[in-house]
């Protein structure tokens, strides 16, 4: 099985277009389906169905495509690899991060980076824990910075932290003057994530154990839009000190630790097992962990 081939595949399904994949690649049409003909008679079946409007993938290369996308970015790690061994690694490195970890990670690694590793280029995706476990697990980021709400850890998951979760209000309101039992949330107009994100899976669940009725005004899955409305309505909201630090420090929000029961987060440090990662990866991963090693001294988390 030709590497050539290979990308060729790609090309056309990322392109739709036998005609602009050609062009793209710069070989003629002709050429471009005898190297999809002879890949879809090692794979034993038709790769795509052409349309009136192009090609789209047949069941088969629906199955391909992920195995596919893994080898050629598996081939090109090895090259940037091989590549490295004289000097510094080189190459786009991947994040999927939580939005609670882009403030205080994001910037921080991007200036470690361009000072130690000139020659990595950072790629960033934001997103929830359940979308960055899929695209770890796909193998679509090298590296993935999740929550996790219940000990349920899996292999190579590293524990960053491990933070008591805050009720979040408007700056000076009297109620997060000091802890704040969870049979307080009782009533509270509450600006809360969409079921099943995990906060609010383990906020509804402790309701339930202690016969609490939460009061949920406003959910939304952004945490600007939390944010944004606790700072400008008599709202409430639920997060970790990661999230907030910033905006307690300015005084635009004031928090308080959750207590009987104390709600735990885990920010969790993960790696694809898809495909082996690269050297400018395992750099980067390394130097994840010591940057939320120095901020947890840095603000006590």
């Amino acid at each position: 099985m030709k590497l050539k081939n290979l990308e060729i595949f790609l090309r056309v399904h990322e392109s739709g277009s036998l005609t602009k994949a050609s062009a793209q690649f710069g070989i003629t049409q002709p050429s471009l389906s005898r190297a999809i003909g002879a890949l879809e008679e090692e794979l034993g079946g038709a790769l795509f169905h052409r349309t009136g409007r192009g090609v789209v993938l047949t069941e088969l290369g629906e199955a391909a495509l992920p195995r596919i996308r893994s080898l050629i970015t598996h081939a090109d790690e090895v090259a940037s690899d091989l590549r490295d061994l004289g000097g510094l690694p080189t190459g786009i490195v991947t994040l999927g991060v939580l939005p609670s970890m882009t403030t205080p990670l994001v910037a921080r690694l991007f200036n470690e980076i361009r000072e130690w590793f000139p020659g990595i280029q950072l790629r960033i995706y934001e997103g929830f824990s359940d979308q960055i476990e899929h695209w770890v697990a796909t193998g679509h980021v090298d590296i993935g910075v999740l929550s996790r709400y219940r000990a349920a850890r899996q292999d190579k998951e590293e524990v960053l932290l491990d933070s008591g979760l805050m009720l979040v209000a408007s700056s000076g309101d009297p109620l997060t003057g000091s802890d704040v039992a969870f049979n307080a949330l009782q009533g509270l107009p509450l600006v809360l994530p969409v079921y099943p994100n995990g906060l609010r899976v383990l906020v509804d669940d402790t309701a339930k154990r202690h016969g609490i009725k939460l009061n949920i005004v406003l959910e939304a899955d952004s945490l600007k839009v939390q944010k944004d409305v606790v700072k400008q309505h008599d709202c409430f909201t639920i997060l970790s000190p990661q999230a907030v630090f910033e905006e307690v420090a300015e005084g635009s929000l004031s928090a308080s630790h959750i207590i009987n029961p104390v709600l735990t987060r885990q920010a969790i440090l993960t790696s694809t097992t898809n495909r082996p990662i690269s050297r400018g990866a395992r750099e980067v991963f390394k130097m994840v962990k010591n940057i939320i090693q120095g901020l947890r001294e840095e603000f006590n988390w």
